[in-house]
């Protein structure tokens, strides 16, 4: 009897220690993106497997908030906004030059001018920007140094939607201006070779509209505004939609950070965008999934189940298969791997090749809604108002003029 429950649960054992080491490796290339939520959120499940518990607090320790009276005035932030490419273009004046990039390549592109990384889209960089391209972790980099307040302006462009009222771009530029020095800083004092991206592992920043009229007066009427708590920056998040009800920081990664508590907004949802979603998640993409990434060794995804949080989000989610079953972080990590909308959903079918998933809210819940922004917006509240509602405590200051 014993031989055979021993072979009964062997499966739950394997996948158990195959699914820990699979986690714990994904830790690394996480915090290489900059993805330390992420990073937090495994540490956080695996508990003491390995050195899991001294690297959580490694990793905590990047969500100490840097002292806000460190900038004294404006900054130049280095944005990274190509990697791994082969050939860089110049154009200027409707001449272009190509070359490869070479170590410590630096260069000020001047008004007119236009460049492009092997075959993608060319971008032009606000005037007298300085390029700096170099190769760092084995492939090439192409940083450009911004004042913050310039970069500040592509990011408004990129991360909201300009038709909005200007207190949702007021707000977005003090969260924007606050994860960015909040970023800035830690870079620095890491010495990495760049502060930001320009893509959505930081906040997306595009150089096109930089000079429409809205966002330059959401940027120039806060100019040095940033979210302060106890006299430090915070980690000023934010996300798409929240589907109404923000997700707790502590409840994902088991750290508890005052300002990113969950908070309902009382907005009708139902006319935003991202409020209710559908998707059908494929039987044999996770599958693919549990077998590829994580080493498991099933034929067959048999049915979910989630473990919930506040609101109803998901925190941990069960895959139950023909070989036993598996639990993951559901709300960064299994999100992510899935490309699933959020990580508050529920299963309401199945098919034989599918589950059906009807879900509320974009991105990762944390923090500032934009499209709450939007509707608290609509409703007469100002950008300070906003941001006080989704960082519960922290106080807004003008650290340079």
């Amino acid at each position: 009897m014993r031989t055979v429950a021993l072979i009964l649960v062997l499966p739950f054992l394997v996948f158990s220690n195959g699914v820990k080491e699979a986690l714990y490796k994904t830790v690394e290339r996480y915090l290489q993106r900059g993805n330390y939520i992420g990073a937090l959120e495994i540490l956080h499940f695996l508990g003491d497997y390995k050195n899991s518990q001294s690297l959580y607090k490694k990793v905590a320790q990047f969500f100490t908030p840097p002292p806000a009276g460190f900038f004294k005035e404006e900054p130049l932030i280095r944005v990274k906004i190509a990697q791994g490419f082969k050939t860089v273009t110049l154009t200027c004046g409707g001449v272009e030059k190509n070359f490869e990039p070479l170590e410590g390549t630096e260069f000020t592109l001047k008004e007119g001018c236009f460049i492009r990384f092997d075959r993608k889209a060319s971008i032009k960089l606000p005037p007298n920007t300085e390029l700096r391209i170099f190769r760092y972790g084995g492939q090439p980099l192409a940083v450009a140094l911004l004042p913050l307040e310039t970069y500040l302006k592509g990011v408004l462009v990129g991360e909201v939607y300009l038709r909005w009222p200007l207190e949702v771009l007021k707000a977005q530029a003090v969260a924007s201006r606050t994860y960015a020095l909040f970023n800035l800083y830690k870079a620095r004092k890491k010495n990495l070779p760049y502060d930001v991206d320009a893509t959505t592992d930081y906040q997306v920043f595009t150089t096109f509209a930089l000079d429409h009229p809205k966002v330059v007066r959401a940027v120039e009427e806060t100019r040095g505004e940033v979210l302060t708590y106890k006299g430090g920056i915070i980690y000023a998040m934010f996300h798409s939609n929240s589907g109404g009800c923000t997700a707790n920081f502590g409840e994902i990664t088991g750290l508890k950070i005052p300002y990113l508590t969950s908070v309902r907004e009382n907005c009708n949802m139902a006319t935003l965008k991202w409020s209710h979603w559908n998707k059908n998640l494929s039987k044999e993409r996770i599958k693919n999934f549990l077998k590829g990434v994580l080493g498991l060794n099933i034929s067959q995804v048999e049915d979910i189940e989630i473990k919930r949080g506040t609101c109803g989000r998901g925190l941990l989610i069960t895959l139950k298969t023909d070989g036993g079953s598996v639990t993951l972080p559901l709300s960064i990590y299994f999100r992510l791997e899935m490309r699933i909308p959020s990580d508050w959903f529920f299963v309401i079918g199945k098919s034989g090749s599918s589950f059906v998933l009807a879900g509320k809210g974009f991105g990762h819940g944390l923090g500032m809604s934009q499209w709450g922004a939007f509707c608290l917006a609509n409703r007469g509240w100002d950008y300070k108002k906003i941001l006080k509602f989704y960082y519960k405590g922290a106080n807004i200051k003008r650290i340079y003029r």
